[in-house]
């Protein structure tokens, strides 16, 4: 039996009817299916033309406001130079340290980090001053002798000034900040109010109690206790000190060592801070005990003549671990270039004492470079040219991992299990050396092949 469809015309409608013939072909369910799909007004049309074109507008409107929203946030979180400048080196301030007359006796910088006037700096811009002027970017200047927390080892403090609604900087998370970061250093060299540097992170460095960030961003003399920011425009790091041999090569202390010292509540005066540590002992330069034989060796460590720094913990050859990773990251930099006589001209205050001496190479140490580290220098044969520098160290795997990164190799070299960096971007070759134990007894830099 076939079906046919009635065609029937009414005003203003057209339709197409299912002869009833045909229900018992088609479920009722298929057939209002059916029914809807070819009944058709030119109302209904111009209802979903409408419907339709709303549809659109509102995901074109959603699209553009999320657009607008997504564009907003990538711009909050990389800022330019120029807004980081203008934003936050209001806070950064110079800081003049002062004796019992008033007068100037050092210089450095500081940012404030409460608008109450607590400013951060390091300890050795104030340590052995009565008293310190704040200078800010504005002309405002105040004087205080107010401290409100001191770390000796981390080169850290905080100082108090008696201001109100002061401009104030942001402090980041130092602990996310990684090796190959783009920063901006903001300080005042040689009172030169708001210079401005940039540069990367381009190394984690350990020392003994603390990691340090290595900078490649110029930075001056004067500039120590100023503020490196993160492309965010939030402080990371306080410039702690640069290495005058090396090509903008700077240290920071990560800004979350400083964190939980600040606050607005004093605790001591400069007049109760320890002055600053001295050497004992040191010997002016004489000739060197590196370029003389080992009669010679003993004659020179038994008299005056000879430093005698680094032969106890209690007379390390430096006091400061930060003294010291400035030395040994300077030795680093000259190997190859530096000779013993150069070397024990840098070492002079120190006793070192000749440990190997191979047909090719001879071998001194400083048992206390620092407090708790040692350091060990090698010479080939005949040149006398520096070509290892060796930091010994007391330090787990993952002390190694925070300071040199977990891209190495381990392996066996004779009976020692080492760590093998393999060769660096600065042309050096790094390995670590461990114990019976896994820990890390020594770290190796040497010329690679």
């Amino acid at each position: 039996m076939s079906c046919f469809l009635n065609h029937r015309a009414d005003a203003g409608k057209s339709s197409l009817i299912l002869p009833k013939r045909c229900a018992g072909l088609i479920a009722e369910g298929k057939r209002r299916k059916l029914q809807a799909q070819l009944t058709r007004t030119p109302y209904a049309d111009k209802q979903n033309h409408t419907r339709t074109q709303g549809i659109f507008m509102r995901l074109a409107i959603q699209g553009f406001f999320y657009a607008l929203l997504f564009s907003v946030a990538v711009q909050a979180q990389d800022k330019s130079l120029k807004e980081i400048a203008r934003e936050i080196s209001q806070a950064v301030v110079v800081i003049e340290a002062l004796d019992e007359r008033g007068s100037v006796i050092g210089q450095g910088s500081g940012f404030i980090v409460t608008p109450s006037g607590a400013i951060v700096s390091n300890l050795h811009v104030v340590q052995g001053a009565a008293s310190a002027r704040i200078k800010l970017p504005n002309g405002d200047v105040y004087k205080t002798a107010d401290i409100v927390e001191v770390d000796e080892v981390k080169d850290i403090i905080i100082l108090k000034i008696k201001g109100f609604k002061l401009p104030t900087v942001r402090l980041g998370d130092s602990d996310k900040a990684e090796t190959g970061d783009a920063i901006a250093a903001i300080s005042s060299p040689e009172g030169l109010t708001n210079s401005l540097s940039t540069g990367v992170i381009s190394g984690v460095r350990r020392l003994d109690t603390h990691r340090v960030f290595q900078l490649t961003a110029p930075i001056s003399q004067g500039s120590s206790g100023g503020a490196v920011f993160n492309l965010n425009g939030e402080v990371i790091g306080i410039i702690t000190y640069l290495l005058k041999s090396g090509q903008n090569i700077n240290f920071a202390v990560p800004i979350n060592y400083a964190r939980g010292m600040v606050s607005d509540q004093t605790t001591k005066t400069f007049a109760q801070l320890q002055p600053p540590p001295k050497q004992k002992d040191a010997a002016p330069a004489t000739p060197s005990v590196l370029g003389g034989s080992e009669d010679e060796l003993d004659a020179q460590l038994t008299g005056a003549t000879r430093g005698k720094l680094g032969r106890s913990p209690q007379a390390p050859m430096f006091v400061r671990p930060d003294e010291a990773l400035i030395l040994f990251y300077r030795l680093v930099e000259n190997i190859g270039l530096y000779t013993a006589t150069d070397v024990a001209d840098l070492t002079r205050t120190a006793a070192a004492v000749k440990t190997k001496d191979e047909d090719n190479f001879e071998q001194y140490t400083i048992k206390y470079f620092s407090f708790h580290n040692g350091l060990a220098l090698s010479f080939g044969k005949p040149d006398r040219l520096l070509t290892d520098v060796e930091l010994l160290v007391s330090w787990s795997v993952e002390d190694l991992k925070n300071t040199y990164g977990d891209k190495f190799k381990r392996r066996k070299q004779g009976s020692q299990q080492i760590l093998d960096y393999g060769k660096l971007p600065n042309g050096r070759q790094l390995i670590a050396f461990l114990d019976g134990n896994g820990n890390v007894r020594s770290v190796r830099f040497s010329k690679a092949k």
